[in-house]
């Protein structure tokens, strides 16, 4: 029989693969992030970062019960009632001319959902916005290329 495999934890805020980057007194969480930041602010192009939070699902208290394992104590008991928003902070956004950049080298587990709820979310607001989603460095000089086409 071989042994049980634990899976490694993963810091849920810290973005996998990437370097904390500080440029002009801005933390970014990566250098992707920082190098879209650059490129911006060289086309003199007008974003901020981390301004913004959607709501993407509003917390709620759940009136039944519900069951679950304690993440402490591993033992099968009832749980929160408590469910907290499901919220969603763009890297930069750019109200005036309507566009979001997310830059997302590694995405996390979470981020694939986040996503779709996020274009759903913005369906729903009946909002036109053009999303923006780089994955390296060239996509991020070919975002530049189509925002100032606009």
């Amino acid at each position: 029989m071989s042994p049980i495999r634990r899976k490694k934890k993963v810091n849920p805020g810290k973005v996998r693969n990437a370097t904390l980057s500080l440029v002009d007194g801005i933390q970014f969480k990566s250098k992707l992030e920082a190098y879209c930041y650059k490129r911006l602010k060289e086309e003199n192009i007008k974003a901020e970062y981390e301004k913004y939070v959607f709501v993407l699902q509003p917390g709620f208290e759940l009136k039944s019960k519900s069951y679950e394992p304690n993440k402490r104590s591993k033992n099968f008991e009832p749980a929160t009632n408590k469910i907290r928003p499901i919220t969603y902070k763009p890297d930069f956004v750019n109200i005036t001319d309507n566009w979001i950049i997310e830059c997302k080298g590694y995405p996390n587990d979470s981020f694939p959902i986040k996503w779709k709820m996020f274009k759903w979310y913005l369906k729903q607001q009946k909002n036109h916005v053009t999303l923006y989603l780089p994955r390296n460095l060239k996509q991020i000089d070919e975002v530049i290329k189509l925002i100032k086409q606009k």
